[in-house]
């Protein structure tokens, strides 16, 4: 999800794709992919009920494909010939391949953990309801994120500098220096996620247990997480004054979006593979470890990549006159500048 975490923190991704025009045609497309996966969902339920979890991740990923590839036309708002001559067959492949597919799979995963961790409602107990919600809130969420996308992509076609496209690239733009901050960060993540899942009585019995297990994982992430940005945010800036140069409740709302809901998201996803892909009854020692540490891992390195792309962006932008911004070439060599000058 390092690209929904990208349009939501970068600044100049956030402004793009939450300007009140954009943000009332994506309502209006978000709709119709619900509504289809609702409809598609009664018709197969007839024929076969998707009381399988594999049928029923290869069924999310197999909807979500097409809507991503969808959604990405309405926010491009080009014709498919054209975007497949403009955009090229390595883009297109990472929208279906990766923000559709992949994305949806994740997605079902996460809705199937949530729902038997928090609710005690147990897609292999009870498979209509959760499987019914795993496909419409992941085909939904596919659409929103593909159409971002596709708007993002269509700024640029337009002339405009994006500083960070919400891919990979975060990671490839990072310099050396930046990149050896960033496996420390994973790394303690790595450790604390793993030593607060063994200090948390390794899971407990039921819901109840498991529930907890993943607020402790969550909430020390989540610092983690936060940590992170910072240190990539304010490089240059002790770590005892960086969170002085907010106000607190800024603070206390960006841990808790998105450090804590990200944290959990990864730790839900990763309990929906041990749950319902290897569909094991009693989550073992090791498997509570290796959860606890990725999460923290991932949010760690994850927060630390954000605040440097961050800090990159303010760097580009902040010298940059506002008549000097409508060119693309020169966005384009000082986005290059402020890669090289935050190494």
């Amino acid at each position: 999800m390092l690209h929904r975490l990208a349009l939501r923190v970068l600044p100049q991704l956030q402004a793009a794709v939450t300007a009140p025009d954009v943000r009332r045609r994506k309502r209006w497309v978000m709709v119709a992919p619900g509504l289809v996966v609702f409809l598609l969902y009664r018709i197969l339920t007839h024929a076969r009920p998707l009381s399988d979890p594999w049928l029923l991740l290869a069924m999310s990923g197999m909807l979500a494909t097409p809507t991503a590839y969808w959604a990405y036309a309405m926010g491009r708002r080009a014709s498919p010939a054209r975007i497949v001559r403009t955009d090229g067959v390595r883009r297109l492949l990472w929208v279906g391949g990766w923000i559709g597919c992949v994305y949806g799979v994740q997605l079902s995963l996460l809705v199937l953990a949530l729902l038997a961790l928090f609710v005690d409602y147990n897609f292999l107990l009870h498979p209509e309801g959760p499987a019914m919600m795993a496909l419409i809130i992941a085909c939904t969420a596919v659409t929103r994120d593909a159409f971002e996308i596709g708007h993002v992509v269509r700024l640029e076609a337009q002339g405009g500098r994006m500083v960070t496209f919400p891919d990979g690239g975060v990671w490839r733009g990072l310099p050396g220096r930046d990149a050896r901050r960033l496996v420390g960060w994973a790394g303690a993540g790595l450790a604390a996620g793993g030593a607060v899942a063994a200090a948390s009585g390794l899971g407990g019995d039921g819901a109840g247990g498991e529930a907890g297990l993943a607020a402790a994982v969550c909430v020390v992430a989540a610092c983690g997480a936060h940590g992170a940005f910072l240190s990539g945010r304010y490089p240059h800036v002790l770590a005892a004054d960086r969170l002085k140069a907010r106000p607190w409740w800024e603070v206390f709302r960006f841990w808790m979006w998105p450090c804590l809901a990200f944290a959990l998201t990864y730790y839900a996803t990763q309990m929906g593979v041990v749950l319902f892909v290897l569909q094991w009854e009693r989550v073992p020692f090791g498997a509570h470890l290796l959860v606890g540490g990725m999460t923290g891992a991932m949010t760690a390195g994850y927060g630390y990549a954000l605040g440097a792309r961050v800090h990159v962006e303010a760097r580009t932008r902040g010298i940059v006159p506002e008549t000097l911004k409508r060119c693309p070439f020169v966005m384009e060599l000082f986005a290059k500048m402020g890669q090289r000058a935050s190494g």
